[in-house]
């Protein structure tokens, strides 16, 4: 199986350690392989579909397996050269541990790998579970794609994975870039709060997303300097600016604004179309309702991928923490995958929690300047020279924990909302300069049809004629069926604008809602829109309120955690969702407006951060010994 290769960079011995054969994958696949659709990677995926085997084995001694089996995705070889070797690596280590048994044969011992290097009673090494699963290197495969507008072919060797996208009808995928960004990091760490810093300063940065919501600008950042005659790949290119300029906080809310697989899932006809159908006693009078007997809200399946997302990132930190040795892992890259085309089930046979939880997927990958460093091959100099790269992949891999945790605080564990701020920006160049403001009380009465009054700072805004700026909104509050996590929520719908004097330059609204006393604060985003003074844009958000008060929500987000909350009473639980509480200390409000001011203080973000993953830390420890009396952030 193993197959040298003669361009591969891995084969400078001189510089480091001396590679593994590379190995051949074992299934057939028809050519040429098409490409298919990507999330931000710069290197080029293809879609192959394996032979239809006739019989039992080919004669070459590679298995060949039918339409129903795994799905694969190809990636060039000459465009990720200097990653062969991580997952070549990666790939014996597997075998060995044999987490691949069905598709992958154990080598025997002294033929591939040696028993030494991998003694699996003292190396927990949980994190492969978490890398896209490599499965060799197909050789001579006829490629084709179109570039520039013309069909592109090419004979390439390609490295077969499993797709992340299996399962999946419209994948969403977020790909976040993290650890840290050069190999010539030298500095020294002083204390968690400083390595935290220095992370922050490093930064996570978003390099693609796959199928985004219309919130994410689609606009090519080229079209005003003639970027269409600049090429494919300069636009494939151009398109990430707009993404690497959002915060993380920004790019998890957006990956969870899953209204479009709702609203789509509407369209469909189903038997329950009559409020005929309906079971005696029920209050659904209109189409919406009766969806909703069948089908989750947009809110509530965001909660239930939201909560899978947070428990999954907590298996992952915990996987990290474990690796045996300090690993030097720069520019990786972790991707987030969540279904958006389908709404999942209310009832049924499977539990809605399942159901998302299956759809909901974290991937580590891109490695091109990462190799793996095992115990009994890092000598001492490179295990403290590897030590900073790893506290600070560490840090950036508990910050998009931290940011989950904090999302799904101030998202979904609100008793009410008190008001809802209507934000009108203007949108040049990827700044955004606030417009005018509008505030709706939701506390007091609320009529169906609301007419909000614009401001501009404390002025209100007219036009040219003197008629006054409105926004025409249409706010309900929906009682949502059981079984829900919540009591109901509010569904607000922005119709139109009217009378803005406003540049040519796009426009968009961000609504945020706030909880009584600022402790919660939930935004959602409208996609852009061409400047008017009359603007229609008829998108409805939705603003959950939980159902039960007595902590529930703080429990399912700290079974999320990890965290021993079994004997924590229900009294304990709701304190501390309180201002003063343990959650909600570690948990500052989001900060999601773009306007100047409004930008996160960097060390108190990180000391927060360092606070919340040590009391994590601590529950582990006392979950794994037993001692579940103690109530972590709880």
């Amino acid at each position: 199986m193993g197959v040298t290769s003669s361009f591969c960079c891995t084969d400078r011995s001189g510089i480091r350690r001396q590679s593994r054969p590379l190995s051949t994958c074992y299934v057939d696949f028809h050519k040429p392989a098409e490409v298919t659709q990507q999330g931000g990677a710069q290197a080029r995926l293809f879609r192959l579909l394996p032979v239809v085997a006739q019989q039992s084995g080919t004669g070459n001694g590679r298995r060949s397996l039918g339409s129903g089996g795994p799905e694969w995705l190809g990636k060039d070889v000459s465009s990720s050269f200097n990653e062969v070797d991580f997952y070549n690596e990666v790939l014996h280590m597997r075998r060995w541990l044999q987490q691949d048994p069905p598709l992958q044969p154990v080598p025997k011992l002294g033929q591939q790998v040696k028993e030494e290097e991998y003694e699996t009673s003292q190396t927990p090494w949980g994190i492969i579970d978490f890398m896209v699963s490599y499965h060799g290197l197909a050789r001579s495969c006829t490629c084709s794609w179109v570039a520039d507008g013309r069909e592109r072919h090419r004979v390439a060797d390609l490295l077969v994975f499993r797709s992340p996208f299996e399962g999946l009808a419209r994948p969403r995928m977020l790909h976040l870039e993290l650890g840290p960004r050069s190999l010539a990091l030298q500095a020294r760490h002083e204390n968690e709060v400083s390595t935290g810093i220095l992370a922050r300063q490093e930064g996570i940065f978003v390099d693609g997303f796959l199928s985004p919501p219309q919130s994410i600008p689609s606009e090519g950042p080229t079209l005003d300097l003639r970027g269409w005659s600049w090429g494919d790949n300069t636009q494939r290119r151009a398109k990430r600016l707009p993404l690497q300029r959002l915060h993380l906080a920004e790019a998890l809310n957006s990956l969870l604004d899953l209204r479009a697989a709702i609203a789509e899932e509407r369209f469909w006809p189903s038997e329950d179309s009559v409020v005929g159908n309906l079971v005696p006693g029920q209050a659904a009078t209109s189409r919406g309702d009766i969806f909703l007997q069948k089908f989750l809200s947009a809110a509530e399946y965001s909660e239930l991928a939201l909560r899978a997302f947070v428990s999954e990132l907590t298996k992952l930190i915990r996987a990290v923490e474990e690796v045996p040795v300090p690993q030097k892992w720069v520019q990786s890259s972790l991707a987030l995958l969540v279904e958006a085309g389908v709404a999942p089930p209310r009832v049924g046979p499977i539990q809605p929690e399942i159901w998302v939880a299956s759809r909901v997927k974290i991937q580590i990958l891109g490695w091109s300047k990462s190799r793996l460093s095992l115990p009994e091959q890092t000598t001492a100099d490179e295990r403290q020279d590897h030590e900073l790269p790893w506290k600070i992949y560490q840090h950036h891999v508990g910050r998009v924990l931290w940011e989950s945790a904090r999302l799904y605080f101030h998202n979904f564990c609100a008793e009410e909302w008190e008001t809802l701020k209507v934000h009108i920006y203007e949108i040049s160049k990827g700044n955004s300069t606030v417009l005018c403001t509008g505030t709706l009380n939701l506390c007091d009465g609320v009529s169906e049809s609301c007419t909000l009054q614009l401001f501009r700072g404390e002025k209100a805004m007219e036009n040219s004629m003197g008629w006054p700026s409105q926004a025409l909104l249409t706010v309900k509050f929906l009682a949502l069926p059981e079984p829900s996590h919540f009591a109901g929520l509010w569904q607000v719908r922005v119709d139109r604008t009217e009378n803005l004097e406003v540049n040519a330059d796009p426009l968009c609204i961000v609504l945020v809602a706030t909880s009584k006393g600022g402790r919660h604060s939930m935004s959602h985003r409208t996609k852009e829109a061409p400047a008017a003074a009359q603007m229609s844009w008829n998108e409805e958000v939705e603003f959950p309120v939980i159902a039960d008060k007595d902590g529930a929500a703080a429990e399912r987000l700290l079974q999320a955690l990890g965290q021993p909350a079994r004997s924590t009473t229900p009294q304990a639980l709701a304190d501390s969702m309180g201002p003063k509480g343990s959650v909600a200390k570690h948990l500052p409000p989001l900060v999601m407006l773009p306007e100047e001011g409004k930008k996160e203080d960097v060390r108190t973000a990180s000391i927060g951060q360092v606070a919340f993953i040590s009391e994590l830390r601590a529950g582990w420890y006392h979950s794994r010994c037993g001692l579940v009396e103690t109530g972590h952030l709880a």
